[in-house]
């Protein structure tokens, strides 16, 4: 049980960490905002990992995990994360988001097929629920406005499936290297990558306010979030953690609704209900 809680407290923090960073990302560009938090992550984490040991002997280091680690941190985050901005241009939030959270699917898919992890009828159920939970309340205020832009959605599913992989290859990095040690490594790798992207050369005016909000949100989502994760990976596995801490929207949802007092709707409570049920059948 310890693994399935870590999974659904990550989703709780990562939902906790989108709530607290909503408000900056008003005003300051995603890319940048993705990029500041995860710096100040990586900060926290290298002399969190030094401090336990963990870097004390680089040199021996598994350097085929570390490159799966790195692959999946570029792949997952920064790959997967660019697309889903480019689709949300296209198609907008609620939509995209849709499309993309469909990834626990993929994982469960990659995480059998490659991992050879077990696969019970129970957990098809259970990453199906929790899918169908996360589209009911990510759609609620959608609205219609014709078709889809094939490259929207086409950019959306890319999304997903990048985020898939990077699930998996994290998975296989996690064999041969520790939690902190993964994390202390892909945040600064990250981070740099993150900064490429954001065209550096622009001029940058965020303020000491908005900084504190994405040093808040780095350390609840990424560093405690990112670090309940990767241990819950390694007692489950990707295809039982990811969907269980895919249903941060629904949480989202929940926590907006207490600290932003937004209304709590018909449809937000029932798509608690079917995220509670698919959790169960993934236990």
């Amino acid at each position: 049980m310890i693994g399935e809680t870590l999974a659904v407290l990550t989703a709780v923090m990562w939902a906790a960490s989108t709530v607290l960073s909503a408000e900056s990302l008003k005003r300051v560009d995603p890319v940048r905002s993705n990029a500041i938090k995860t710096f100040f992550s990586a900060l926290i984490m290298f002399p969190v990992a030094l401090a336990a040991g963990e870097l004390s002997n680089p040199l021996h280091v598994n350097l085929e995990a570390l490159l799966f680690v790195i692959l999946a941190a570029i792949i997952g985050f920064g790959c997967g994360d660019t697309l889903l901005y480019k689709s949300i241009l296209l198609i907008g939030v609620s939509r995209a988001y849709t499309i993309a959270y469909t990834y626990p699917l993929f994982t469960m898919i990659i995480g059998v097929l490659c991992l050879k992890e077990p696969f019970l009828s129970r957990h098809l159920v259970g990453t199906i629920l929790t899918v169908l939970g996360v589209i009911l309340i990510s759609s609620e205020n959608k609205k219609s406005s014709g078709g889809i832009s094939p490259k929207g959605f086409s950019m959306a599913l890319a999304t997903s499936l990048s985020w898939a992989v990077g699930t998996v290859l994290l998975a296989l990095g996690l064999r041969g290297i520790s939690v902190l040690s993964a994390n202390a490594v892909r945040y600064p790798i990250l981070t740099l990558f993150l900064f490429l992207i954001s065209q550096p050369r622009k001029k940058w005016e965020i303020g000491s306010k908005d900084l504190f909000i994405l040093l808040a949100s780095g350390v609840l989502g990424m560093v405690m979030g990112g670090v309940a994760f990767l241990y819950s990976v390694q007692l489950i596995g990707a295809s039982r953690a990811t969907p269980l801490s895919a249903s941060s929207p629904v949480w989202a949802s929940l926590i907006s609704s207490i600290a932003l007092k937004e209304r709590v709707t018909a449809r937000l409570l029932l798509s608690s209900i079917i995220v509670v049920t698919g959790i169960y059948f993934l236990i």
